[in-house]
């Protein structure tokens, strides 16, 4: 299997090449509670994290009352309060939130509450708070002290370390369950060991690598090189190597996804980022858009923005019926049927995220992007050499 990173196209497995009809279905909401964040990350993507701005109680009803009533909500629906920092608001908004649920959740889906924190404005009210409504904890902290500072500083450009180390520990002491994403820059490639041992120490539920993305307002990454691309491989392969060998270690969110499609053959034949729909996000002022949640707030000289209609106004299946859905829809699509024809990765991603081909491309009619190659390609390459030389395939 030593080739599998040049598998011709059709190699792939007729069951990831068949054409499969997608059946619309919204999985995740995403909601901007507030655009404000008390971070200002040198990597953040968000054009709008200045903003103070927060959502009305009426517009927060109103996406409540559509999503709930919409014809495309399942059983079950991932609720997302991200695009700023959430906890920004007082525990008592969410606490209002969650009975706006209850009220307009008449056919009793089931609700799962998800939040992304930077950690440092966590309390013990906080966490009575997440532990009274099983809400789920994502924290982004990217390792030890000095890699941490490196970028994720606040608006006086100090660090936020100590801060996100004080919520993370109240977490802990409430015994609450959280997962950890760390965004990975140039900096931090060779840092492999420190930054294993660190997260080894706190035990997150799961562990996910970002590598640094041009995308939005940060139009660039210190990961664009060939050379790059092959000390990330390192780094995922070390942080591998280091897990297996710890007492302790920690499911790792790439790792995982990976094993997941190889051993149960549950190839990808779309993406949730590139599928109408399935991904729902909702500004601050009630503005709804669909494919990547990356796109919300953004702008772009060709597209003007990515919102598709407003749910004062209209209903979110109303937004499949405009002319800007349609066109950008019929985009996204032509460059998934491109991936899905010249990519050997297809079966991993199922086409790629629109945000990252229109950041880095120009457009969305396009295939490969230094996003995938890192965060899909590299993931992959690195899994499967590791099960060749354990099961000397």
């Amino acid at each position: 299997m030593k080739n599998h990173g040049k598998i011709a196209p059709g190699e792939i497995p007729p069951r990831s090449e068949e054409r499969v009809h997608i059946h619309m279905q919204v999985d995740m909401v995403i909601i901007q509670s507030v655009p404000f964040c008390n971070l200002n990350c040198s990597y953040c993507y968000l054009p709008q994290r200045a903003v103070t701005r927060r959502i009305s109680s009426d517009t927060l009803s109103q996406i409540f009352r559509q999503v709930f009533s919409s014809r495309f909500v399942s059983d079950e629906v991932t609720i997302l309060w991200h695009a700023g920092e959430p906890l920004i608001l007082p525990v008592s908004f969410y606490e209002d939130a969650i009975e706006l649920q209850k009220k307009w959740n008449k056919r009793n889906v089931r609700v799962v509450n998800s939040l992304q924190t930077n950690a440092t404005l966590i309390t013990q009210d906080w966490c009575d708070f997440f532990k009274t409504h099983a809400i789920k904890v994502g924290v982004s902290l990217d390792g030890p002290e000095h890699i941490h500072d490196a970028h994720r500083v606040d608006r006086t450009g100090r660090g936020s370390f100590h801060k996100a180390m004080q919520g993370v520990m109240l977490l802990q002491e409430n015994g609450l369950e959280y997962s950890i994403i760390a965004v990975v820059t140039k900096e931090a490639l060779h840092e492999f060991e420190s930054i294993w041992h660190f997260f080894e120490r706190l035990q997150p539920m799961r562990l996910g690598f970002n590598p640094e993305e041009r995308e939005g307002i940060n139009t660039h990454s210190s990961l664009q090189t060939e050379e790059e691309i092959e000390q990330y491989k390192t780094f995922l392969q070390s942080i591998i190597a280091l897990s297996v060998r710890s007492h302790s270690p920690i499911i790792i969110r790439e790792v995982e996804s990976v094993l997941k499609h190889l051993i149960r053959g549950s190839f990808v034949t779309h993406s949730q980022t590139n599928t109408a729909m399935s991904i729902l996000s909702f500004d601050y002022n009630g503005n709804v858009s669909t494919f990547s949640p990356e796109l919300l707030n953004m702008t772009h000289p060709m597209y003007e923005d990515f919102t598709f209609g407003n749910v004062h106004e209209m209903t979110v299946e109303d937004i499949l019926s405009t002319e800007k859905f349609i066109r950008i829809n019929k985009q996204i699509q032509r460059g998934v049927a491109l991936c899905r024809q010249t990519c050997s990765y297809f079966m991993f991603c199922g086409g790629g995220s629109p945000s990252n081909k229109l950041f880095e491309h120009g457009t969305f009619d396009a295939t490969e992007t230094m996003a995938c190659r890192l965060h899909v390609q590299a993931a992959v390459d690195v899994v499967i050499d590791h099960l060749e030389e354990v099961y000397d395939m």
